[in-house]
């Protein structure tokens, strides 16, 4: 009859699905079954370690009941963790209480195993069968005779002949229990994923951030039995944590979530740290309108974008609900929910800065361009559209074909290069202004047009694309060409006149100088007289020079020339002008012969040396340095042979840098109250050098000095 009493069980136990129905209900069926047995403990293994999860029928105070409840077992620790150590029944009695059989007890667990022996009878019998399914073992059941019962005709002892059948049985319910545990954890599964792609659903499908969250935090109750809930965003800015949505909050509780700084709110350590918590809802925490709304406990989860939270799903409810509240469930969705929130925010921030960037754009009177890495065009602006005479511009449209869509050409009126594009320059890492250039319309006429242009870095230093900015400065080039004009008639009738003054105020130079009883008044006026004719004869020269190079009719006269010999020449000159300041040549050749017109090296060189001995301070040296460099050094770099560096340092004031960019220009001055000119001097300079093939530059820095270089090829 015992033995159809287990069949049947086991029948049952196999139809179950639930484990935790399997695991409540064994033992008690088991001492219904088996006269053998009063009381039983259901151990799983979990870790190495045994829990009980079914203590039934043993006499025990509240508190051994309790301790019982919680307790662990090693392997080869009492009777149970014997037959999970050797996956083999044990049987054992004993006579002077539970303790006699236990093996070795850990210190831990021995108090516990001396309340068992204290409330337990001292004659007794134990046995600990493992739930084997396979080669595993996943737990131990342990079946205990309490003694003889003489009031209970059905009463039998525990003995080793009922070991063989109660092992069989055994492993059969621990394949029901394994299996209602695979069964649950597919029903799980299952779950988590319906509620996973129901929160996707929710995220794919709504209009925008309120909708999203609304309808994230519908889906995430309706997973919790009895829940309420709210979904708290958080605002980095300010450091509060603001209400989205909520669901079925009492009013008083919602009103209290509505805006809560981080550090008094009672989700801080989720914020801080990353981490969810479920505890009691306490009012020292400021939960006292939750509490008053009847809701007992609280479960908070982040909402994780990677590393960082986006904000808190809070759960509220009755006791039970951690319980109830699967975290491994919940932390997958909160991190989609997090990302989701974060990629929201991130749109509307850069739509709000793409706005903000069309804005800015379109109210600028200048054209600007946009363009991304391969130089298609990405973004502009009505007044480009309205300088370049379209009505829209071609997108995508590549390199190659804009010189001959916009119909570019240079100053001097030839076809623009792809290298000299300005979106070409800017995306080679050149950052202009001013760059000039003539757009023929389709109507025959002629726009001068005047871009600015720079690359456009990532955040890695790249160059992801450029920016040019142009206007019309039609108008001004033509202002500004006939004042070149002007300025070169009026040098060109001006020369002769002051040639003429010159020679004669040298001619009474002399005479003064000759005379036995000179005038020192006479004499220095005189002086001063030659220096300022020559002044402004050599502004005159200037002007006639820069007539002649925008009408091409400077020609060099390119001589065989000794550098060294040059240099000594223009020092000579130079030196009554250069008051007390000493004027150095360092030099290790003896000749350095160049082809060049020595004319022109030579005004520049004067130039370099007359602008040092105007910005240095009194007495400072003033050194002209000149050498030779072979072919493979970095100065010679972009030349195809040996070449000559000519150098002039001074220890003036040093120039800053945004003023060292427009040194070379036309006409530009550095600020000063010290000098007068016109600011032809180094633009000429740089002209000349130009013309012969070679590089100018310019080194400074504030408050140390300057030096002037340019390279010459041999």
């Amino acid at each position: 009859m015992q033995v159809t009493g287990l069949l049947k069980l086991s029948s049952y136990l196999v139809s179950v699905i639930d484990p935790q129905t399997i695991l409540t209900n064994l033992v008690s069926s088991l001492v219904e079954i088996l006269p053998s047995v009063q009381a039983g403990v259901l151990w799983l293994e979990t870790n190495g370690r045994l829990r009980p999860k079914t203590v039934l029928g043993l006499p025990l105070d509240a508190a051994t009941h309790e301790a019982l409840h919680h307790c662990q077992l090693r392997s080869g620790e009492g009777l149970a963790g014997l037959a999970l150590q050797h996956a083999e029944p044990q049987l054992k009695s004993a006579t002077r209480g539970y303790q006699q059989t236990a093996a070795a007890i850990n210190p831990v667990n021995d108090p516990l195993f001396h309340q068992l022996s204290a409330q337990l009878p001292s004659r007794l019998t134990a046995a600990a069968l493992p739930l084997r399914v396979g080669s595993e073992t996943i737990g131990v059941l342990e079946l205990i005779n309490l003694g003889h019962n003489s009031s209970d005709s059905a009463w039998q002892p525990l003995d080793q002949t009922a070991i063989p059948v109660l092992q069989a049985f055994a492993n059969l319910a621990a394949s029901a229990i394994k299996n209602a545990q695979l069964y649950a954890a597919a029903q799980q599964s299952e779950r988590r994923l319906k509620a996973f792609d129901a929160v996707v659903t929710a995220i794919s499908t709504a209009t925008d951030l309120d909708d999203m969250v609304r309808s994230v935090l519908d889906v995430v109750v309706g997973l919790i039995p009895d829940a309420s809930g709210a979904l708290l965003l958080l605002d980095p800015t300010h450091d509060h944590l603001a209400l989205a949505a909520q669901h079925q909050l009492p009013p008083d509780g919602a009103t209290y979530l509505a805006q809560l700084p981080v550090a008094d709110s009672p989700c801080a350590e989720v914020v801080h740290y990353g981490q969810p918590m479920q505890r009691p809802l306490l009012e020292d925490r400021g939960e006292g309108p939750l509490i008053t709304g009847g809701l007992v406990e609280a479960a908070y989860f982040p909402l994780l974008a990677g590393g960082t939270v986006a904000g808190v799903l809070a759960l509220y409810g009755p006791p039970g609900l951690t319980m109830h509240t699967d975290k491994d469930l919940l932390m997958p969705i909160c991190n989609q929910v997090g990302f989701a929130i974060a990629n929201v925010l991130l749109y509307a921030d850069s739509s709000s800065e793409r706005r903000k960037l069309n804005t800015v754009v379109t109210s600028i009177a200048e054209g600007v361009l946009l363009c991304d890495a391969a130089g298609r065009l990405t973004l502009a602006n009505d007044a480009a559209l309205a300088l370049l005479r379209l009505d829209s511009l071609p997108f995508e449209q590549p390199l190659a074909a804009m010189p001959d869509f916009y119909r570019m050409r240079d100053m001097e009126g030839r076809p623009l290069s792809l290298e000299d594009l300005p979106f070409t320059r800017a995306l080679a890492g050149e950052v202009f202004q001013d760059y000039r250039l003539i757009l023929h319309g389709s109507s025959g006429d002629e726009t001068v047009m005047s871009f600015s242009g720079a690359p456009a870095h990532a955040g890695d230093g790249m160059i992801e694309g450029a920016v040019v900015v142009f206007r019309d400065v039609t108008a001004s080039q033509k202002v500004e060409r006939a004042k070149d004009e002007f300025l070169a008639v009026a040098a060109h009738e001006l020369r002769s006149p002051l040639a003429a003054v010159r020679s004669y105020a040298d001619l009474l130079l002399r005479r003064e100088q000759q005379r036995g009883e000179a005038d020192p008044r006479d004499l220095h006026g005189l002086t001063i007289l030659t220096q300022q004719v020559s002044h402004m004869l050599r502004m005159v020269d200037n002007l006639l020079d820069v007539s002649r190079i925008d009408a091409g009719q400077l020609d060099l006269q390119l001589q065989r020339v000794n550098l060294v010999h040059l240099a000594n020449q223009v020092i000579d000159q130079q030196r009554p002008a250069a008051g007390q300041h000493p004027l150095i040549l360092e030099c290790n050749e003896d000749e350095l012969v160049a082809t060049c017109d020595m004319l022109r090296i030579r005004q520049v060189l004067t130039n370099l040396i007359s602008n040092a001995i105007k910005y240095s301070p009194p007495e400072s040296p003033i050194i002209l340095h000149l050498c030779h460099r072979d072919a493979d050094s970095p100065e010679a770099e972009g030349f195809s042979g040996p070449v000559a560096v000519l150098s002039v340092t001074n220890e003036g004031a040093g120039i800053a840098p945004e003023q060292q960019a427009r040194l070379f220009q036309r006409y530009y001055r550095v600020r000063s109250s010290r000098t007068e000119g016109l600011g032809l001097g180094l633009y000429l300079s740089r002209q000349f050098v130009q013309m012969h093939g070679g590089r100018i530059w310019v080194e400074s820095n504030e408050d140390i000095g300057s030096t002037f270089a340019f390279v010459l090829p041999l």
